[in-house]
């Protein structure tokens, strides 16, 4: 059944911005823990649905890591949810860039 109301959701696309270190892995950026803390911090704040980097072959660490990830956001609008993806130490720093797009759901649980 289509919810005609259904709840908004804020998708970032995260990308290889102008400091990410070619033919580098993601998990071995030179920043990456810092992005993992970042993140790490808005699902301890309830700001995340879900949130995880781009896959080559299936299998989280033991796979093959792309370049870049997603995050969906639970925030109040596009503007709270552009600051929560800017606000990003690897954002700022320019290890990545980011991209935030709004989506309703109006196909859920």
């Amino acid at each position: 059944m289509v919810d005609e109301n259904g709840p908004h959701y804020f998708v970032a696309f995260q990308t290889p911005g102008p400091n990410w270190v070619q033919n580098v892995p993601y998990n071995e950026q030179p920043e990456f823990m810092a992005h993992v803390g970042y993140m790490t911090e808005l699902q301890a704040r309830g700001l995340t649905v879900m949130s995880g980097p781009f896959m080559k072959e299936a299998g989280g660490l033991n796979g093959v890591l792309d370049d870049g990830g997603m995050t969906i956001f639970r925030a109040a609008d596009l503007a709270e949810a552009t600051r929560i993806g800017t606000d990003d130490p690897t954002v700022k720093s320019g290890m990545l860039n980011v991209a935030v797009r709004m989506m309703w759901v109006p196909f859920h649980e």
